[in-house]
């Protein structure tokens, strides 16, 4: 009987100290292990919201790179037109003033080659008259030699 008796009561104890920890420890460490479960729950969400967001602004990093580069090519694009537009306007200006200078360099040549031949006119009529002079024993004016050319230039 000292057997059972003694089974019998650490069975009680048994019974009793299971009966205070299911009344009293095993609720708070149900509790703990809740709010462990909840604070590692919470976690994972903040987790998957940073997730989440590092995503987002991936996207919209992207986007705005993209964009970035876009406008950086349409102002390469506008710099370059203009730089074509101030090398083309360059030019036409350059060609404008190559005509002008050489519609005045032509405007000289003529100028002065009118002016040799005016000049080779002159001394042809005075060989011509000094010629003429010591051919005919005669004196010729410069007015009668101005009729006798105009009259030889009306018969050719």
């Amino acid at each position: 009987m000292n057997i059972n008796a003694t089974l019998l009561a650490q069975a009680v104890v048994m019974i009793v100290f299971v009966a205070i920890c299911w009344k009293y420890v095993y609720p708070q460490i149900l509790a703990t292990m809740q709010e462990r479960e909840q604070r590692i729950s919470d976690g994972l969400e903040a987790a998957k919201k940073a997730d989440d967001s590092l995503e987002e602004a991936k996207l919209a990093f992207e986007k705005e790179l993209s964009q970035a580069k876009t406008e950086a090519a349409e102002i390469l694009e506008k710099a370059n037109a203009r730089a074509s537009q101030i090398v083309a306007d360059a030019t036409t200006k350059a060609n404008t003033e190559a005509e002008k200078i050489m519609a005045s360099a032509f405007a000289n040549i003529e100028n002065e080659t009118n002016k040799a031949k005016e000049d080779l006119r002159q001394q042809m009529s005075d060989i011509i008259i000094d010629t003429t002079q010591k051919i005919l024993g005669d004196e010729i004016s410069k007015e009668k030699h101005e009729a006798i050319l105009k009259k030889a230039a009306e018969e050719l």
